[in-house]
């Protein structure tokens, strides 16, 4: 016998944080895999609510979410791919972001450092204003 599956298709942003959703869950297990180099790695399994990794995650990228999503943090452009959800197929395609994480860090790094530069700068205005007040 022979059924055809559909193929879930999600499309992220390189540096977003994404959710890939396994469908219609009907066991306490489920495992996420892809495709790497022509073979099926597996990523994680959960079981009632505990997650097994099966692979190194220093960095702690893949997480297991509710209903047996795989939650992916900070997609790299390499991310992109065939998943399986406990077989069932999920593409993910990642597209270039128009900032990139380095960016947005110094960006609001700027920011916050300009922020900062104007409130000291209103500080000591405001000692400056004070003091000349006291001496008239």
């Amino acid at each position: 016998m022979f059924f055809l599956t559909e193929i879930l298709h999600v499309r992220e942003m390189e540096g977003a944080v994404t959710l890939l959703f396994c469908g219609n869950v009907t066991n306490s297990t489920v495992t996420w895999s892809r495709d790497v180099n022509g073979q099926t790695v597996d990523i994680l399994t959960t079981h009632n609510g505990e997650t097994t990794k099966h692979v190194a995650d220093p960095d702690r990228r893949y997480s297991s979410g509710s209903n047996g999503m795989l939650i992916i943090f900070r997609l790299y452009r390499s991310d992109a791919g065939r998943y399986y959800c406990s077989g069932a197929p999920v593409e993910l395609t990642v597209t270039e972001g128009g900032v990139s994480v380095v960016e947005s860090v110094l960006m609001f790094g700027g920011v916050g450092l300009a922020a900062l530069t104007f409130l000291l700068a209103t500080v000591a205005a405001g000692r400056v204003i004070n003091e000349s007040n006291k001496i008239q």
